[in-house]
């Protein structure tokens, strides 16, 4: 490969990955706030910034690559890109939760708490991937 096409490379991903940041803290601090408000407040803002750091890493680790790939065929508000992201939450909602409560048991899979997370999860990266990444404005 040129160097002026690596050049290019760089230079177009240097520009989106300002945007890859806001999605991620957005979603981040999405969540944390959501589940700070449903434990009825106890936590407060405090709350939100410490569940916000528990919440970066399977963010980081699950939802980005996705969003990578997505940003290849960029659809804003896209239902099949939504489905997509709820697949990915499910798996990484349960790895994160067993690794976090040392319990490696399927019965997180009967709670109700997994799958509103893990919906939430996928609905907030979904909402803040398409505001800021996502450029077509077509709804498939």
């Amino acid at each position: 490969m040129e160097l002026w096409k690596i050049s290019q490379k760089v230079s177009e991903l240097s520009d989106v990955i300002p945007y890859y940041f806001f999605s991620l803290v957005s979603s981040c601090l999405s969540l944390s706030t959501v589940l700070v408000v449903f434990s009825l407040g106890t936590w407060g803002v405090i709350g939100i910034i410490v569940i916000s750091f528990y919440v970066v890493i399977p963010y980081l680790l699950f939802a980005v690559p996705v969003q990578v790939l997505f940003n290849k065929h960029p659809k804003k508000f896209s239902l099949n890109y939504f489905c997509l992201y709820i697949f990915f939450s499910l798996p990484a909602v349960f790895i994160y939760s067993s690794v976090l409560n040392f319990d490696f048991s399927m019965d997180i899979l009967t709670t109700k708490n997994f799958y509103a997370i893990s919906l939430l999860a996928a609905l907030f990266f979904w909402f803040w991937d398409s505001v800021f990444l996502q450029k077509k404005s077509s709804v498939s």
